[in-house]
C-alpha cells in the first residue's frame, strides 16, 4: 500500500525499512518530513533510488541531495560527487548548471564550497566554452576571494592552455612574468593582448606597454619606434615620453625634432609650448641650424618672455657666430630680468666691455 506522509515519524521510518511504496504526489512531502527529523540515512536512500532510476530522476532529486550533504550534513566533497553524477546524467552545460543547481547548493559567499564542486565538475564540462567559464570563475574566486595563490596559477594554467588566447589569463601572466622580470615573456603576452584587443583603445594600451618594456627593460629602442609609429599614431595615449627617449638613446637628433614638433601641436598650454620650443632650439643648434635655433628661441620668448634658457642659448650662439649686435640687444633683455643684484651687474658689466671693444674695433679700423 502507498505510505502517507501524514504518520508519525516512527511509523513513517518503520513502513519505510519494511519497502513500502511512495506514489509521486507523496515524495516531496516524505522527503520534507525525514529532512525535518534529520532521518538522513532514508532520506538519501529514497533520493538515491530517484536519481538511479532513468525514468524518475529530475533535477531537483539531484539538488536535494547535495544540499543535504553540503547544508546539513558539511560534507561538501560527497555534495560535489552528486554534482558530477548530475552533469552525466542530465547533460547541463556550465551555465545551466550554475543557475539551476549550484546557487541552490551553496550560498551566494560560500566561495570555498563552490570552488571545491566547480574543481570536481570541470572534467565533466562537455564544451570548450563551458570549461573556459568555470575555470574563469575558479579565478576569480582563488584571486578575490580565497586569495589562494597556487591555486590561482594553477587554474590560470589550465585556463590559457585550454584558451591560448583568453585575455584574463593574459593579464594575470602579464603581471607575474613583469614581477619576475621575465622580459621576454612579457613580450609574448603583450603581443597576444594587442592581436586579441576587443576595442581599440585596448589595443593602443598594449601597444605602448609593449613600446615601454621594449625601451626601459630589453634596451630595444629601434622597436619601440617601430611600435609607436605604426600602432599608436592615432592612440589618445601619451607616448611622447617613450618615443623621445627612444630616439634620444639611438642619438638620433632628427627623430627627436620630429618627436618634439609633433608634440608641440598637441601642448595644452604656453607653458608648455615654450618649453618644447626650447628644447627643440636646443637640438636644432646641436645641429648646426642656427637660423631654425635662433626662430625657435625667439619663439619660445614670445610665449614666455621670463625664461633665461632661450636667451642665454642666443647670446651664447651669436657670440660663436659673432652676431654682436644681437649679443648686445639679449644681453639688455636678460639684465632685465635678473633679480639678484649682482648678476644683474655682472651682465651690465659685461654687457658694457663689449660695447668698449667694439667701438674701439671700429675706431681702429677709422685709423
Amino acid at each position: 500500500m502507498d505510505l502517507s506522509p501524514a504518520l508519525d515519524i516512527n511509523e513513517l521510518v518503520s513502513q519505510l525499512n519494511k519497502g513500502a511504496l511512495i506514489n509521486d504526489t507523496q515524495l516531496d512531502a516524505v522527503l520534507k518530513k525525514l529532512q525535518d527529523f534529520e532521518c538522513w540515512s532514508l532520506y538519501f536512500r529514497l533520493l538515491e533510488a530517484q536519481i538511479d532510476n532513468p525514468k524518475k530522476r529530475q533535477l531537483q532529486h539531484y539538488v536535494q541531495t547535495a544540499q543535504a550533504y553540503a547544508i546539513h550534513l558539511e560534507d561538501i566533497n560527497k555534495a560535489a560527487k552528486i554534482c558530477v553524477k548530475l552533469l552525466k546524467d542530465l547533460k547541463l552545460n556550465y551555465w545551466q548548471f550554475r543557475e539551476n543547481a549550484l546557487h541552490a547548493i551553496v550560498g551566494e559567499q560560500e566561495y570555498e564550497q563552490e570552488a571545491i564542486i566547480l574543481q570536481a565538475s570541470l572534467p565533466r564540462l562537455r564544451s570548450k566554452e563551458d570549461s573556459v567559464a568555470c575555470l574563469e570563475r575558479l579565478c576569480l574566486i582563488y584571486e578575490k576571494k580565497k586569495f589562494d595563490e597556487n591555486m590561482l596559477n594553477k587554474s590560470y594554467e589550465k585556463l590559457i592552455e585550454l584558451e591560448p588566447n583568453n585575455l584574463k589569463a593574459l593579464r594575470y601572466f602579464k603581471v607575474v612574468y613583469t614581477q619576475n622580470n621575465q622580459w621576454d615573456r612579457v613580450v609574448q603576452v603583450l603581443q597576444s593582448l594587442f592581436q586579441n584587443a576587443k576595442h581599440v583603445n585596448d589595443r593602443y594600451r598594449s601597444a605602448q606597454e609593449l613600446a615601454t618594456v621594449y625601451l626601459y627593460q630589453l634596451d630595444q629602442a629601434q622597436n619601440a619606434i617601430e611600435i609607436i609609429e605604426k600602432y599608436c599614431a592615432e592612440s589618445p595615449l601619451n607616448t611622447f615620453t617613450i618615443h623621445y627617449e627612444a630616439y634620444y638613446r639611438l642619438q638620433n637628433w632628427d627623430g627627436c625634432l620630429r618627436v618634439l614638433k609633433g608634440h608641440l601641436k598637441r601642448a595644452d598650454s604656453s607653458l608648455n609650448r615654450a618649453i618644447i620650443l626650447l628644447k627643440i632650439g636646443e637640438l636644432e643648434e646641436q645641429l648646426s641650424r642656427h637660423d631654425d635655433a635662433e626662430q625657435s628661441f625667439l619663439q619660445c620668448l614670445e610665449l614666455d618672455s621670463t625664461m633665461l634658457e632661450p636667451l642665454e642659448n642666443l647670446i651664447e650662439m651669436n657670440i660663436e657666430n659673432q652676431k654682436w649686435d644681437k649679443v648686445l640687444h639679449h644681453l639688455s633683455q636678460l639684465g632685465d630680468l635678473m633679480d639678484d643684484t649682482y648678476l644683474k651687474d655682472k651682465v651690465r658689466e659685461a654687457r658694457s666691455r663689449l660695447l668698449e671693444a667694439l667701438e674701439g674695433s671700429k675706431t681702429k679700423e677709422a685709423n
